[in-house]
């Protein structure tokens, strides 16, 4: 009953498109910290958690989400494990 009424009450977080940015790997460093806090360096880990987000997208309400959405956020999710796994092969 709490899930239904935090579904239903969640508004989308908009993000405004913007001008393209350079990054450079400074700019990367908050990310590689969230990795060796949180999952103490390890890539494999952090992998294994993309996974499950992808999967409890299954449980949520059907109408939580539109189909594109759901397609849209399970491809970035995947794309940004798949960008962690090849960091993990080139590092270790």
């Amino acid at each position: 009953m709490l899930v239904n009424l935090i579904l239903t009450s969640f508004k989308p977080f908009q993000i405004e498109k913007s001008p393209k940015m350079s990054l450079n790997p400074d700019d990367l460093h908050p990310l590689l910290s969230y990795f060796e806090e949180c999952h103490e360096g390890d890539l494999l880990s952090f992998a294994q958690w993309l996974d499950k987000a992808v999967y409890m997208f299954h449980y949520l309400p059907m109408d939580a989400f539109s189909e594109l959405e759901r397609q849209n956020t399970c491809h970035v999710l995947m794309e940004l494990k798949e960008a962690v796994l090849k960091i993990h092969g080139g590092q270790w």
